[in-house]
């Protein structure tokens, strides 16, 4: 297993099953986010991006706690640019893509809270586990501030304008049930194990069939944006690759074998009554 990254701000792990996790490390600030931690994120993509895909990418929050999204004590002003009072915001949109682009499957394991740009960072991955007492808020408007992140854009496409507006507006919080209820978190856990069941989901996804399952993601991404005839289309072409290659017929040698081990321990059953 490899070691993670010894920087402070955020950990980076490959493990040896394929699994990668990468750990928003500011505990003592709840993990909120920096300048120096949006950088290690894009170091960290790139290692994704740049190498054969992992099995899935987990991201979490150091010490049980996901995060409250940017440090307000911070300054979020860098260099002199037109923009320059907003630079933190747009490294972070930048990662908030890059995310949303992997060709793997990525799960947000929420404990404890995700706020603002976090919350966005959580809805940006393809499922959240959340623990049964995490809460989720965008509270931009307390600030002075407007929904950053997208989070205006994945409220609104998930819920709806309606839903998202209440929410956007009132700047309350969402218990963890509600969030399950609006369809917002994939799976509710015990606390304490957001990431373990996300690893045991990463242990078994596809089957080892890791083409599939790329592709299956870019059917996704493809899916957001694209119409029900683009989405075939590129169906064809994903299944014609996935049958050209070697998972299919391993996958169809091992399904006959299941088959044919539990037509036997029937028959064996059958022969003792």
């Amino acid at each position: 297993m490899s070691a993670p990254s010894e920087d402070p701000e955020l950990l980076f792990e490959l493990r040896e099953d394929g699994v990668a996790v990468i750990t928003l490390n500011r505990p003592r600030a709840k993990n909120t986010v920096s300048f120096t931690m949006w950088e290690q994120f894009s170091a960290a993509l790139d290692r994704l991006e740049n190498a054969t895909p992992a099995r899935m990418l987990i991201l979490c929050g150091a010490e049980g706690y996901f995060s409250n999204g940017g440090d307000v004590k911070l300054p979020p002003a860098r260099g002199e640019g037109a923009l320059r009072l907003a630079a933190r915001l747009e490294m972070g949109q930048r990662i908030i893509r890059r995310l949303r682009a992997l060709p793997i499957p990525t799960v947000a394991a929420v404990e404890g809270g995700a706020y603002g740009v976090s919350w966005s960072l959580a809805m940006a991955c393809d499922m959240i586990f959340a623990a049964d007492n995490a809460r989720f808020g965008a509270p931009f408007l307390d600030f002075g501030l407007v929904p950053d992140g997208g989070a205006a854009w994945f409220l609104t496409k998930q819920l709806g304008r309606a839903r998202a507006a209440e929410i956007i507006f009132s700047g309350r919080t969402l218990e963890a049930a509600e969030a399950l209820s609006l369809g917002l978190v994939s799976r509710l856990v015990p606390p304490g194990e957001a990431v373990a069941q996300a690893l045991a989901l990463g242990a078994t996804i596809g089957g080892g069939n890791a083409h599939a399952v790329e592709l299956t993601k870019r059917l996704l991404d493809q899916a957001e944006s694209g119409d029900l005839s683009a989405n075939h289309a590129l169906e064809l072409v994903y299944c014609h690759t996935c049958q050209a290659g070697e998972e299919v017929p391993r996958a169809r040698e091992a399904f006959k074998a299941r088959a044919a081990a539990k037509a036997a321990a029937k028959g064996a059953t059958g022969a003792k009554e």
